[in-house]
């Protein structure tokens, strides 16, 4: 790194951005509040991304349920704030907000629609929010339409620190709108934000503008061809360059991507692509890699990739997966997708399912893009929805006409690790840094060190490492360290101190194991019955294991986790019906 970054470095330390992690935490889950069903299989899962580790909370309190539309906030630090349905939005005690209720008809529960909402952070106003929302009808000749777009402020003071929605249901645009699909993408100043939202059976789009001022509608544009809407997601690349619109309309018409550049200065768009396809799917969704390469459409049977960056991204479409028929019980098909913090994408499916499917390596091409089906067990069913955040970690056009507030792209570091299955020694790094990094130095700890992007390191021996990544480009540099013991538990007190989550308990299909902040030399769970006769034995490596108990009878079992042999823990597992 260059010497001069750190002066730099000094200077900004006090005025540096905050962690903009308002997408920390996830919910998912439907039949919230099943104390009444005396079922734990409902309520609502809690995931979040903490410094790119998952963890996960079955939670029974809260009484929201969800279908498609799936929103909610969390502060700059990653602590959750609210959530929404497209109903009500419930607090972080999981109770109805103040004056939170009934922005759109209670009584109708199905009224909720994929994306059909979006939280943004009030620009220049502390603890302010913006939930913009759709409502749904019912068009003759045309089926389920968006209405009317509205938007309601949220403040966080309110309410004793639980929050208050102060403005409610403010109208926006009244006409008959593409079903769901509200996504935003910041200006290029790196304060404001960016919405366009599609008039139905049309070219024609509303830009709408969310600065200091409020919430504008700034003008409208005509491009291309006709959108026909559907069930489907709209996407932002991560850098502000591109929108992506998946619709799935059925058998007869196929299914549609519109692919537009987007100008973050003027809120124009340009180039309109539409594909149309025919794979038999009539849903789907899309998410875009971290890198704004790759475009990822799962479609009910398949999952596809297009390559955005090539010179006919037509031509650049590759199948990446295809439903592998498992079902838990019912058919985990491709449905909706989202970009995490910690450079993964999950994807739903359009049943009642406690599974997410996993792209691990979304920045690479084809078949190397590392795609798990089923490889994300929540605690809870979840129907159909998946959480819609916009890129809040994208900064400023640096250099543009526009980027006139001096807030210029000052990095933050930050990377997620994984263990090699084969050889415990070896773990990849994957960089998470953001606000344009230029330059990067990794320092693993035991004097060796890397400017790889994301380097593929391997230790020499046992031992614990503060392993540190420094970003910097010209205006500015940060460093992120994490402490990484690798094969060093060799008693119980060491045992003790490693971090392990067993979920869910009871189960059903299999079991999640989690060790956090430890990197095992030769970590295995050993699984008994009652009568102590060995059932399973599976290695586990840092991170999520996932223990299957397909084949088991329904019945109390015994697990331990070993280590070097050292017991990390033991237990009680219950395996329902």
């Amino acid at each position: 790194m260059k010497a001069n970054f750190l002066l730099v470095l000094i200077y900004f330390s006090c005025f540096n951005v905050h962690g903009q992690d308002h997408d920390n935490t996830w919910i998912f889950g439907y039949d919230g509040g099943s104390q009444s069903l005396n079922d734990t299989t409902y309520g609502l899962s809690i995931v979040r991304f903490d410094l790119g580790n998952v963890t996960v909370q079955n939670n029974q309190i809260g009484e929201m349920n969800f279908r498609h539309t799936d929103v909610s906030m969390s502060n700059d630090d990653g602590l959750l704030l609210f959530y929404y349905n497209g109903i009500y939005i419930e607090d972080a005690s999981y109770k109805t907000m103040e004056n939170g209720c009934c922005l759109n008809d209670p009584e109708n529960y199905d009224f909720n629609i994929p994306q059909g909402g979006v939280v943004l952070p009030y620009p220049n106003t502390e603890n302010k929010y913006v939930l913009l929302h759709e409502t749904k009808g019912w068009i003759d000749g045309w089926g389920v339409e968006g209405v009317g777009l509205y938007y309601s402020v949220i403040d966080m003071e309110g309410n004793g620190g639980w929050g208050e929605v102060v403005l409610k249901k403010q109208p926006l645009i009244i006409d008959t709108l593409e079903n769901g699909k509200v996504t935003a993408v910041k200006h290029a100043n790196g304060r404001d934000w960016w919405i366009m939202i599609n008039e139905s059976h049309s070219n024609l789009y509303y830009e709408i503008l969310l600065d200091p001022n409020g919430v504008q509608l700034m003008g409208t544009q005509e491009i291309g061809a006709n959108v026909t809407p559907g069930l489907g997601q709209a996407v932002f690349s991560p850098d502000g360059t591109k929108l992506v619109k998946r619709n799935g309309i059925n058998h007869e018409v196929g299914d549609f991507l519109d692919i537009y550049d987007f100008n973050r200065c003027t809120g124009e768009f340009s180039n309109h692509l539409q594909i149309n396809y025919f794979d038999g799917s009539s849903a789907g969704g899309a998410a875009i890699s971290p890198n704004s390469r790759f475009l990822y459409v799962p479609s009910t049977f398949y999952l596809y990739q297009y390559d955005l960056w090539a010179d006919d991204i037509r031509a650049s479409k590759d199948t990446v997966a295809i439903y592998d028929g498992f079902g838990d019980p019912f058919s985990t098909l491709f449905y909706q997708a989202q970009l995490a913090p910690n450079g993964k994408i999950y994807i739903s499916n359009s049943n009642s399912s406690n599974y997410l499917h996993i792209i691990h390596s979304p920045n690479k091409k084809g078949l190397a893009c590392n795609v798990e089906q089923h490889g994300f067990h929540l605690p809870t069913r979840n129907a159909f929805s998946m959480p819609n955040f916009p890129n809040y970690r994208l900064g400023p056009l640096d250099g543009s006409p526009c980027d006139t507030l001096g807030l210029d792209n000052h990095p933050i570091a930050k990377y997620r690790y994984e263990q090699d299955t084969l050889d415990y020694l070896q773990i990849e790094f994957t960089d998470l840094s953001y606000y344009e990094p230029a330059e990067w130095h990794w320092d693993f700890g035991d004097n060796t060190t890397s400017q790889d992007t994301s380097p593929v390191h391997t230790f020499m021996e046992d031992g614990t490492y503060e392993v540190c990544l420094t970003v910097g480009n010209i205006n500015s540099e940060n460093t992120f360290c994490r402490t990484l013991g690798l094969g060093t538990v060799t008693s119980a007190e060491e045992a003790a101190k490693v971090d392990i989550t067993v979920f869910p308990n009871p189960c059903r299909e299999g079991v999640n194991i989690i060790l956090g902040g430890y990197l095992p030399k030769a970590g295995k769970v050993v699984l008994y019955d009652a009568v102590g006769q060995r059932q399973k034995v599976q290695p586990l490596q840092t991170g999520w294991n996932t223990l299957r108990l397909d084949g088991l009878r329904a019945g109390v079992y015994f697990y331990e986790i070993w280590e070097n042999g050292v017991l990390l823990r033991g237990g009680k597992l219950v395996k329902v019906e």
